[in-house]
């Protein structure tokens, strides 16, 4: 993946975390499944699957998405490359 999102479903995941991460208006930088199927317009098992494929074959790589409780949160390669994003969502 090289920090880069590798297909259509990842890489709405991507800019839905990125954007809550990014967000001067939310209390948290992470997201429920829920808000994240809302954002991204995934259907559930679509969403997990994706989710699964981006924690790698281990299912223990928080590089990319990370679980806090049962919230999703951006892991460090994707913060990174989230963070050198322009701020404004519509120039993404």
């Amino acid at each position: 993946m090289n920090g880069h999102p590798s297909n259509k479903e990842e890489d709405l995941v991507f800019l839905a975390l990125c954007d809550r991460f990014l967000s001067t208006t939310s209390v948290h930088r992470t997201m429920t499944r829920e808000e994240l199927r809302q954002a991204t317009g995934l259907d559930a098992e679509i969403l997990d699957e994706t989710l699964k494929a981006l924690r790698g074959p281990d299912a223990h790589d928080d590089s990319y998405v990370a679980f806090e409780g049962g919230r999703v949160i951006l892991g460090p390669v994707w913060r990174v490359k989230c963070r050198a994003l322009p701020p404004d969502p519509a120039l993404r």
